[in-house]
């Protein structure tokens, strides 16, 4: 591939969602350019160069690539910049990988969903509701449901009912964090484990790039519906391949999807053991995949993505062949440490655990002394830390997940365990 030295790359977005693209960026030989309307954050602090401009302020950014000569701008797995990165290169003539029309298709749950439903995609059934609430809609609808914003994501708005006085509340709340102000309720798939998929697009072909399973924080009392732990691959990789595999490709390739990354999210229904697609994102995930995917099998979907918006190739014929979604017969864990709320006041048995696993990546948000407030409860910022690990097969799995929790511990400045629940490794055989 074409060097990308002496590039000029910039970011949209000053906080952790862009820390991954600068350090990836830095280390292929870019020149990073960090605009944010905050003058500090994790992405500016590692920058070339760290600029005070709103990301919504296009007409400032655009004086910023000409007066710096910018060749491409990117941002972090974050929606509302990757929208505003959308306007910006429209506007400056540079590259992005979706068009505005693919963006509103594939990030509105809604749409998502239809766009499936032409493909023979299969997805998760919904109900028809209004915030008129009309009678004849409310009789239709079989609980539990799941309730969310068709346009939010990092689960925000989403709530499980269990009735109509659960379901109208939520309703109405949902419809705060929607911009569109409309709401999804559908089949709520009461399920131990959920279901993701990345692909990859290249010059018009579309590659599987992993499969994963993902079991949530706490599926029972359901107040923290957030990424527990991931396991890669998933064990549904072979069903999926077979039976949806094949559809989902002429789906995007059918919108049009040239170059890019891109993810999918379903459940899978244990009344028929199928896999019900409800949502995606025409992104890289939060997950940060790459730290998997490159020491396994090569593949580095963050450095493609910024190849692209530098004008360069995607891929080669040469790397594209690397894919593997069985990860060249590897395993890897995500295991994420959820809080409770309250002030950090003491962090024990971290370097114990880190030592005896074979780390991919570890990253910690919060630090003694920070707080995690109610509003955190429940969304991606309840997360102490997440870390990424190998495995020797899956039956070595619950060991090491054990290993994490016996020894590390999180203590509130009131000498309080601090750590919201342990996951259940009992969870992983089902």
């Amino acid at each position: 591939m074409k060097s990308l030295s002496g590039k000029r790359l910039l970011v949209l977005g000053g906080g952790l969602a862009s820390y991954n693209v600068v350090e990836t960026a830095k280390k292929a030989g870019v020149y990073t350019v960090v605009a944010d309307y905050y003058e500090d954050g994790a992405a500016k602090r590692i920058a070339d160069e760290a600029v005070v401009v709103s990301t919504v302020d296009i007409e400032a950014l655009k004086g910023i690539i000409r007066s710096k000569d910018i060749d491409g701008v990117f941002c972090g797995p974050s929606e509302f910049n990757l929208l505003n990165t959308l306007k910006l290169c429209q506007s400056a003539g540079l590259p992005f990988y979706a068009t505005r029309k693919q963006w509103d298709t594939c990030s509105n749950k809604a749409s998502f969903k239809e766009m499936c439903r032409q493909y023979q995609v299969p997805c998760v059934p919904e109900y028809h509701l209004t915030e008129e609430f009309f009678e004849e809609d409310l009789e239709k609808i079989v609980y539990p449901v799941m309730v969310k914003p068709v346009d939010s994501s990092s689960s925000r708005g989403i709530a499980v009912c269990q009735n109509q006085e659960e379901l109208i509340p939520a309703y109405i709340e949902a419809l705060k964090f929607s911009e569109k102000k409309k709401v999804i309720v559908e089949k709520y798939i009461e399920n131990n484990v959920a279901f993701a998929v990345r692909y990859l697009a290249y010059n018009g072909n579309i590659y599987l790039l992993l499969a994963n399973d993902r079991y949530v924080v706490d599926p029972v009392g359901r107040e923290a519906l957030i990424s527990g732990v991931a396991v890669y691959p998933s064990k549904f990789t072979e069903k999926y391949m077979k039976e949806v595999d094949s559809n989902v490709k002429r789906m995007f390739q059918g919108i049009g999807i040239a170059n890019g990354a891109f993810f999918m999210q379903a459940l899978i229904d244990p009344d028929d053991g199928n896999i019900y697609f409800h949502e995606m994102g025409l992104r890289l995930s939060g997950g940060l995949t790459y730290v998997i995917t490159e020491p396994t099998t090569g593949i580095n979907d963050m450095l493609m993505m910024i190849r692209l918006a530098l004008g360069e190739d995607f891929s080669s014929p040469e790397e594209i062949e690397k894919v593997d979604p069985y990860l060249n017969h590897k395993i890897a864990i995500s295991i994420c440490i959820p809080l409770k709320e309250g002030v950090i006041g003491r962090i024990e048995g971290l370097e114990t655990c880190l030592s005896n696993l074979q780390v991919l990546e570890y990253f910690q948000y919060y630090q003694v002394g920070d707080e995690i407030t109610r509003q955190k409860i429940g969304t991606l910022d309840q997360h102490f830390c997440r870390i990424k690990f190998l495995v020797e097969s899956y039956e070595d799995i619950s060991q090491k997940i054990e290993l994490v929790q016996d020894n590390l511990k999180i203590y509130d400045d009131k000498n309080k365990d601090m750590i919201f629940m342990r996951f259940d490794t009992d969870r992983l055989s089902l």
